[in-house]
């Protein structure tokens, strides 16, 4: 196996084992993850009805920002607890990149296939990746706006990624299903670089054109 098919595969067992820390006790009002409490969202109220309300109360341009923000604060969160109980230490940078799709398609948030891989530890981290499941997307797609709604999911990787290398990471939705595409797609990279980056033209290729890594769980089945 390649060093990245071992990452992957360490990040199934992982992710696999942590999914199990998930408990409801509704005797207490309480739903945690690895002591990380957390209420169920309807997603059309995360996709839609809050930035329908921000834009109201704040303005268009303003309210993705809010959704951004949001999102990089759950992802941070998120990577924090789960590099804590499974003891992912700082030095393991590349695998905590890594982990974060797989947390990212748990969680609910969409699925992740990468299409660039170059984590590099400076202003050159580069990862390109594409979800064909993101729910802001559907969201959109079932009210017919047909624009980028994928905020929340950017910012959540980015907050991951900040969280996973302690480098500024920001993300970029470079295209959205909601856009009448097949896939979202995004670019993330170093705060200092990733406007340039987004320009690439490398970035902005069909998808059979690079070598698609699957970044999925697989259902387990009943009773495990």
């Amino acid at each position: 196996m390649t060093a990245l098919a071992n990452l992957i595969a360490r990040a199934v067992d992982d992710m696999t084992q942590y999914q199990k820390l998930l408990a409801r006790d509704p005797s207490h009002a309480r739903v945690s993850l690895a002591r990380v409490n957390h209420a169920l969202v309807p997603t059309h109220v995360l996709a839609r009805d809050l930035p329908i309300e921000l834009a109201e109360m704040l303005g268009a341009e303003i309210a993705p920002t809010v959704m951004y923000r949001l999102g990089w604060l759950i992802g941070t969160t998120h990577a924090r607890a789960f590099f804590a109980e499974r003891d992912v230490a700082i030095a393991d940078r590349s695998y905590r990149v890594l982990t974060g799709p797989f947390h990212f398609a748990w969680a609910g948030y969409g699925d992740v296939e990468l299409l660039v891989w170059e984590p590099n530890l400076d202003e050159t981290f580069l990862v390109l990746w594409e979800s064909r499941n993101s729910f802001s997307a559907q969201e959109a797609i079932n009210d017919n706006i047909r624009k980028r709604a994928c905020d929340l999911q950017a910012g959540y990787s980015a907050g991951w990624c900040t969280e996973a290398t302690g480098l500024p990471i920001e993300v970029v939705e470079l295209a959205c299903r909601a856009e009448a595409v097949s896939t979202c797609r995004f670019v993330m990279a170093h705060a200092d670089r990733v406007s340039d980056r987004a320009s690439e033209p490398r970035l902005h290729r069909p998808t059979r054109q690079y070598r698609v890594i699957s970044a999925r769980l697989t259902q387990p089945n009943e009773g495990e």
